[in-house]
């Protein structure tokens, strides 16, 4: 009697596993929507971005504030004032890729100052979580800002927190920051 128990029990965990591998592929094969031609579609996720998308004229207006930063890698610079003018800044992009290592694409381009990276942006294809970086002069190096593109309105509101200086003056940012309060923009996309 002992030993047929042990064999129902192992002939019904053998029957599960079974089903569930054959029914594992059917899963799989409803993951992916490719309708549009331009995008993969998982678990409903992607927000639609396409490169073409990220190619053109850029606006970044930002809120006028001073902060202050706070936190640095190198603490010789916390302390650093950063001020940001209000109005909008026209960028031109020159450069869209696709990173390696990345489910998005990367924009870098020029605005007055005729800099190949005075902006830098990437979008993030299945969230449409955004990373913009914009170079301010006066203060040698990079507003970082986060937030989600609206593509559907062609704008991304956001957050700016951190401030990544240029202290060996090579045009990067070397020296990460967080600012000592947060500076609001909006991002008009091409």
């Amino acid at each position: 009697m002992g030993m047929d128990r042990r064999n129902g029990s192992f002939r019904r965990a053998l029957a599960l596993l079974l089903a569930l591998v054959a029914i594992l592929p059917m899963g799989l094969l409803g993951c992916h929507d490719n309708s549009g031609g331009d995008t993969v579609v998982v678990n409903g996720l992607d927000c639609g971005l396409i490169r073409d998308q990220m190619v053109g004229t850029w606006t970044v207006s930002y809120q006028q504030a001073v902060r202050s930063t706070v936190r640095c890698d190198n603490a010789t610079f916390d302390n650093t004032p950063v001020s940001v003018a209000s109005g909008t800044t026209t960028y031109t992009s020159v450069n869209v890729y696709a990173p390696i290592g990345t489910v998005g694409f990367t924009m870098e381009g020029s605005g007055p100052l005729q800099l190949p990276k005075e902006i830098i942006a990437t979008i993030d294809a299945d969230s449409c979580l955004s990373l913009v970086k914009t170079w301010e002069n006066d203060e040698a190096g990079y507003l970082e800002c986060i937030g989600t593109a609206d593509l559907t309105n062609r704008l991304l509101n956001v957050v700016c927190d951190s401030f990544d200086l240029d202290t060996n003056a090579d045009g990067d940012g070397d020296t990460a920051c967080t600012l000592n309060a947060s500076i609001t923009g909006t991002v008009g996309l091409p």
